[in-house]
């Protein structure tokens, strides 16, 4: 008696937890049949604004009366007036966030995120001129992040369309490669600068750009490869005896750094080579793979751990100290206030270093 009581003192409540799911249901159906009617609608906007009213009476089985009938409720359900006045909603709704950003900047200059937000805006809205403004003021007052330098070069370099408008993009790679320690962009612009080979002086400009991202990057174990590779596959491309030894000697240079998939490195220079590899660069090579297992448990740490990592930053810096290599500790340094650039400590570490150490490094 009593499991019957609770059984039926139950089958309401069971019913109440029913009641409410099946509304939800019936509402998500709703919602997707509006979903449906607003997709027919839209497409059928597009139709008729793209190939004019009689596009209906050429589909198969589609008489006349249905075709009149169709364009009747195409345009009076869906108009592409009322899709544009839908486009025009959204324009003016950025374009007065865009003047509330510009006003908030005006007030406060130093307001990050409103630069941030004020750049996306302004592009997402096709201000092409504006955008460039944005972007120069923001870079006046902040060093940019890479992705952001990445996002103005990308622009300005679809934009380029001559040699003056090229001058202006390596103008703008200079400024970018001065804020944070940037593979990325040092890639981009050694790639860039190969387009302009054909200009006066644009083989030394394009290896004066590769030899400095190599001094500036090159030893970065995880990003360096890259760039050593693009330099390696850019000479490779000069097809002049003379140019074989400016590979050799990069295959050299490379090798005797420690860098992830050195092997697949060496076995390349093998095959690549006609000659065999002196014995010097095998020794060179087989140290720097030695040099390479110390390196790996900080370098997974790094890949392990969530940003900003400056736990793992420390203990990396604290091991390149002993070493005492002065520019792996300037790259350690860099790549650590990539992430920490607000962290007080670090800085003042950074410049403590450098000075106590002679260095000569610059902090900006």
């Amino acid at each position: 008696m009593a499991t019957a009581a609770a059984t039926s003192a139950s089958e309401p409540e069971a019913e109440s937890k029913a009641g409410p799911k099946a509304d939800g249901e019936e509402d998500e159906v709703k919602a997707a049949r509006t979903r449906r009617k607003v997709l027919s609608r839209a497409v059928a906007a597009a139709t008729y604004k793209t190939m004019g009213p009689g596009w209906d009476q050429q589909e198969e089985g589609v008489s006349e009366s249905d075709g009149d009938e169709y364009a009747m409720a195409s345009s009076a359900e869906s108009s592409p007036g009322e899709y544009e006045w839908e486009y025009d909603e959204e324009e003016e709704k950025n374009q007065l966030e865009i003047e509330r950003l510009e006003e908030q900047l005006s007030i406060n200059v130093y307001d990050y995120n409103c630069h941030v937000d004020l750049i996306r805006l302004l592009r997402l809205e096709g201000e092409l001129t504006k955008v460039r403004m944005a972007r120069q003021k923001m870079s006046e007052i902040f060093p940019l992040t890479e992705e952001l330098w990445l996002e103005w070069l990308h622009d300005e370099i679809s934009m380029a369309q001559d040699g003056l408008d090229r001058e202006h993009v390596y103008d703008l790679f200079e400024k970018a490669v001065k804020d944070y320690i940037c593979p990325n962009i040092w890639l981009e612009y050694g790639q860039y600068s190969v387009g302009g080979i054909g200009q006066k002086g644009g083989l030394e400009k394009v290896r004066s750009v590769f030899e400095r991202a190599l001094s500036s990057v090159g030893l970065h174990m995880s990003k360096g490869l890259a760039l050593w590779e693009a330099y390696r596959e850019f000479e490779s491309a000069i097809v002049e005896a003379a140019r074989l030894e400016k590979v050799h000697s990069l295959f050299r240079r490379q090798l005797a750094i420690p860098l992830y998939d050195m092997e697949a490195t060496f076995a390349e220079y093998e095959e690549w080579s006609e000659d065999p590899i002196p014995e010097s660069v095998i020794q060179n090579y087989n140290k720097a793979l030695q040099q390479l297992e110390k390196y790996k448990p900080y370098e997974e740490a790094l890949l392990q751990a969530e940003a900003p990592r400056l736990a793992e930053y420390q203990a990396y810096i604290d091991f390149e100290m002993k070493i005492g290599d002065p520019a792996r500790i300037q790259l350690i340094f860099e790549r650590a206030l990539v992430e920490n650039c607000l962290v007080p400590d670090l800085w003042i570490r950074y410049r403590s270093t450098t000075e106590s150490k002679g260095f000569g490094f610059i902090c900006t």
